[in-house]
């Protein structure tokens, strides 16, 4: 069982971020399925990821994600005929400031207040941009650019693998090894071993 505090005003936030009109009322449901729900509230009730700082975009996407949900499939909101964004992607500069933003703060979290606020999008309207920009999702992006300077950074056999995890915005070595194996194919001890 999970267990998600959300406020009304962040229900109210993403109601007017997807165009609903109308209060926001949950409507009352005990033990009701909801396959996409479940999977949210897995994300969030999975430690590795609440306690991963560098997985911040990713939390906040999928509180964003179960609202909305919420919104759609358990509320008495009226919502419009289409949720899509129907817009392009971010314009080039947009695209650039935020990706020269996310490269320049690699060891720090990101969060995606911030990164819709260098373009002056809502959080909702920013993660489709920025998907149909490049194709991935910004926590994907940002690890994948972490990932690749890891690889770089352990070339330098003066530098511990906490050192690396660090630069890399993981305040713990296991969390790094873990999603450094995931993407990478290979723990950061052996692919040190292996250059």
């Amino acid at each position: 069982m999970s267990h998600v505090y959300l406020t009304n005003e962040r229900l109210e936030h993403c109601r007017t971020l997807i165009g609903g009109r109308g209060k926001v009322e949950l409507a009352p449901r005990v033990g009701s399925e909801d396959a996409v729900t479940s999977q949210l509230l897995a994300i969030l009730s999975d430690p590795d990821v609440i306690v991963d700082p560098s997985a911040k975009l990713l939390v906040d996407r999928a509180v964003d994600l179960l609202c909305i949900q919420l919104l759609r499939s358990h509320s008495i909101v009226q919502l419009p005929q289409s949720l899509a964004y129907t817009r392009g992607g971010l314009a080039r500069w947009q695209l650039r400031r935020v990706t020269e933003y996310m490269l320049a703060h690699l060891d720090k979290p990101i969060g995606l207040d911030e990164l819709a606020s260098l373009v002056g999008r809502s959080r909702y309207h920013f993660c489709s941009a920025f998907r149909l920009s490049t194709g991935l999702t910004p926590h994907v992006w940002l690890t994948r650019q972490r990932m690749l300077l890891a690889q770089r950074l352990l070339n330098d056999p003066n530098l511990s693998i906490s050192e690396v995890a660090l630069a890399v915005g993981y305040s713990t070595p296991s969390a790094f090894a873990q999603t450094f194996r995931r993407i990478v194919g290979s723990t950061p001890r052996n692919f040190r071993r292996s250059l």
